[in-house]
């Protein structure tokens, strides 16, 4: 069964010494399911209120590992997170698909159905070079019924 969630999405990138970040707060789907613990939720365009998205995103928690699908008109792309391990990902955006290595160097989960928090600490390169310094602190709030 999902339950609603408020979902607050915090993102930092540090790359040459200059750091840039985002939040993003909407609505979120939680479930869990053959051990695995689900994170389904939309970056809307202008308001929430159109009925048009841009992203659908969901996040897979299982035992030491974090993957995040998004999809985007017509692509989809995804990140995985692993501690002390590096994985080549297909990472979406607007302008398209990009091969980017994604390097974990620590993960923080605390999510259950009670809500909670998720921290990922990690690196991203491109064509083997370092590009950013990253990490995503989310918060999950389950919503009054």
């Amino acid at each position: 069964m999902e339950s609603k969630y408020l979902i607050t999405v915090e993102g930092t990138q540090i790359v040459d010494g200059e750091r840039d970040s985002e939040e993003l707060t909407t609505t979120a789907e939680y479930t869990e399911r053959d051990g695995k613990k689900l994170i389904k939720y939309r970056e809307y365009g202008a308001s929430e209120e159109s009925s048009e998205f841009i992203v659908s995103n969901l996040i897979k928690l299982e035992s030491g590992k974090v993957t995040l699908t998004k999809r985007m008109e017509g692509r989809t792309g995804q990140m995985i997170f692993e501690c002390d391990r590096r994985h080549q990902c297909m990472y979406a955006n607007e302008v398209g698909n990009l091969t980017i290595g994604i390097y974990t160097e620590t993960i923080n989960d605390n999510i259950s159905a009670d809500g909670g928090t998720l921290e990922i600490d990690y690196t991203i390169d491109f064509n083997g070079g370092f590009e950013s310094e990253n990490h995503i602190f989310i918060t999950l709030k389950k919503m009054e019924e």
